[in-house]
């Protein structure tokens, strides 16, 4: 498995700082599998929003989805 996440990534920022053409919003079976992808991805949540995050480090793409449904998906 390729995929790094570190939880206090110094990465993570406010909303106000992130672009919005960069962000996507994913489904939570979406999230997993671009969790365990062979993309570089860090962590970049957005906890005031209860969003999880991640970070492509290579393309600067963030994908985010809802915390409460990563439990029940």
């Amino acid at each position: 498995m390729s995929a790094a996440t570190f939880p206090d990534s110094p990465l993570t920022a406010p909303d106000t700082m992130l672009a919005p053409d960069h962000r996507q919003l994913v489904s939570a079976a979406e999230f997993r599998d671009l969790l365990v992808s062979h993309r570089r991805m860090v962590r970049f949540d957005l906890r005031s929003e209860r969003l999880k995050g991640l970070r492509d480090l290579d393309t600067g793409e963030i994908f985010l989805t809802d915390e409460r449904r990563l439990m029940h998906a």
